[in-house]
């Protein structure tokens, strides 16, 4: 061996592994997953079914209605609003006008009015005050009630949780003497709930000063310790298909909502863990989070010859603030800084040594509406800028500077949307939006893929990996009985290899840097009675993978045209 290649080992590593994958029998684009591909594979799979969350009760008291007389009603007057006019009160009751009703039916007009000032975002009083009916003109009263503070009904010896911080927290940005304002009100009760390990509920009652309102608060620790495990199909070939995940939580350590959790994921020749921790910073809906994770893994299977393995380490925080929480609507801001270190080695020498030090500024969000049988809907918009660094390994930085040049500076827009519209009581339409701009060619870690379970599902994992992406999803849905629902969907994208291409970069065979994907197929999820939720989808291609090797084969080896199934089963605690 030449003595400029035993010195420089990676070199010889880099230039070899072109001569192995050729000789795997798929010499087409072949290339082998590595550190930052798997990382991001692993981030996915690792997490668990999401469990919608319960929105917190403001419990009204509502006015026993009363029976006996009737009443011709000729007209109606209001006394006691300053915060929405007269005639717009007086046009919700316009349809009472003429008609005979009871007393009961006219309290019920009253709390027309009541229920107009809560959609308009204020929690009033609308009552009969004692008049003479006889001539049939009514008058109608509002109290419009004052704020007059949160009184915390549980004894805090009790718990564990902080109930003076979840008391800061409901009342943060409510006034006392104000107008009590239900969006307010609404916010303090569902950020406090949103604290892990905590469960707040109040109700309105009458405060100390006639007229006002106060807002009864009731604290309760919910459990410490939560977690999850489970198993399923959504590994790659390569490390192992079967996949068994799970986490453990402990939450509410220190009484002010802080949680920390650990999440791993075990396959055949993959580890991977991550711990996190993270703790709310005041009363008003901000969090700090931080977190570390550690994979490690061997290709087997048809890269077995490569002899290749590796590891992969990060380390972030991330800063939150919930801008707008409601019930209907909620947007967070968040901004997250991270360095992650990958190590790849092949023929017993290293292959590469990169690190990327990033920055994100991301926007989520979600809505309710009310278009055609309402619908939900929920997005996500982020920005990252990072940099590359080869760590000064020479062969890696060699074949970079002849093909792609990821090394540096870089920026990519990741943009996610999804709307579920309900069509009736038994059906919905799912659609879902993903895709992915880059300025500049990316790092594996960094780059969007169409295949797998979570893209399209007749493609394996990380099939057509580029740059640039765009992944559609259109879902229909059954609900056939209590928690079970049967689907039938189609999915397609589209994905651009590289943002710039170089001599070569086909390694020889014809593949386009530009192509779509496109599947169809079925599901089925049930979340059962225990906290058991069990998913699986069966998909087929539509048409060709002009990404497919000579062999007509995908990345995993599977024929291109060859049916998929997808299996989750998972167990909460």
């Amino acid at each position: 061996m030449p003595e400029f290649y035993r010195q420089n080992p990676s070199l010889l590593a880099g230039f070899l592994i072109l001569a192995c994958c050729a000789s795997l029998a798929h010499a087409q684009a072949v290339v082998p997953p590595d550190a930052g591909s798997l990382q991001r594979q692993i981030e996915a799979a690792s997490q668990p079914p999401a469990v919608p969350a319960t929105a917190p009760q403001i419990a009204t008291p509502m006015p026993e209605a009363q029976k006996g007389a009737q009443v011709s009603v000729q007209g109606f007057s209001i006394t006691g609003n300053s915060l929405i006019a007269s005639d717009e009160l007086l046009a919700l009751l316009q349809d009472r006008i003429g008609q005979t009703l009871t007393l009961a039916e006219l309290e019920h007009a009253a709390q027309r009015i009541a229920e107009h000032y809560r959609q308009r975002g204020w929690f009033v009083r609308a009552y009969l005050p004692a008049q003479d009916i006889t001539d049939g003109h009514i008058r109608i009263h509002i109290v419009e009630g004052r704020f007059d503070g949160v009184r915390l009904q549980t004894p805090v010896s009790t718990l564990r949780a902080n109930a003076d911080f979840v008391q800061r927290i409901v009342g943060n940005d409510l006034i006392s003497g104000e107008p009590l304002a239900a969006a307010r009100l609404e916010r303090g009760l569902l950020l406090a709930n949103d604290l892990p390990g905590i469960r707040a509920t109040g109700i309105l009652e009458a405060g100390e000063q006639p007229g006002t309102t106060a807002l009864a608060l009731s604290v309760a620790d919910t459990p410490f310790v939560t977690g999850d495990l489970g198993l399923n199909n959504h590994g790659i070939k390569a490390t192992g298909r079967a996949q068994l995940s799970g986490g453990l939580a402990l939450n509410n350590l220190g009484g002010n909502g802080d949680r920390l959790s650990l999440r791993g994921l075990l396959a055949r020749d993959i580890a991977s863990a991550a711990l996190n921790y993270s703790l709310p910073l005041g009363s008003n809906g901000w969090r700090l989070g931080l977190n570390a994770s550690h994979l490690d893994y061997k290709l087997g299977k048809q890269y077995k010859p490569l002899n290749a393995d590796g590891k992969a380490n990060s380390y972030g925080a991330t800063l939150s603030w919930a801008v707008l929480r409601s019930s209907r609507k909620n947007l967070t801001l968040s901004g997250r800084i991270e360095r992650r270190d990958y190590q790849d080695d092949m023929l017993n020498a290293p292959l590469r040594r990169q690190r990327i030090d990033a920055f994100s500024l991301g926007l989520e969000g979600d809505l309710i509406d009310r278009f055609g049988g309402g619908a939900y809907n929920s997005g996500s918009l982020q920005l990252t800028h990072g940099r590359l660094d080869l760590r000064g390994l020479a062969g890696d930085i060699a074949l970079d500077q002849a093909g792609p040049r990821a090394q540096g500076g870089y920026s990519k827009l990741t943009l996610r949307l999804a709307r579920n519209q309900t069509l009736d009581q038994h059906w919905s339409l799912q659609i879902n939006l993903a895709g992915q701009y880059a300025d500049r060619n990316l790092a594996s870690s960094e780059k969007f893929s169409l295949g797998g379970p979570y893209g399209i599902r007749a493609y394996p994992v990380n099939e057509a990996m580029g740059d640039h992406g765009l992944l559609a999803t259109l879902e229909l849905r059954r609900l056939i009985a209590q928690g079970l629902t049967a689907s039938a969907f189609i999915d397609s994208g589209r994905i651009q290899l590289h943002h710039r291409t170089w001599p070569g970069w086909q390694g020889g065979g014809s593949t386009p840097n530009h192509y779509s994907l496109t599947g169809a197929g079925f599901g089925l999820t049930w979340s059962a009675p225990g906290n058991w939720y069990l998913s699986a989808a069966i998909a087929k291609p539509l048409g060709s993978n002009p990404g497919r090797d000579l062999n007509d084969a995908n990345n995993d080896g599977s024929h291109h045209r060859s049916t998929r199934g997808w299996l989750t089963l998972h167990k909460f605690f």
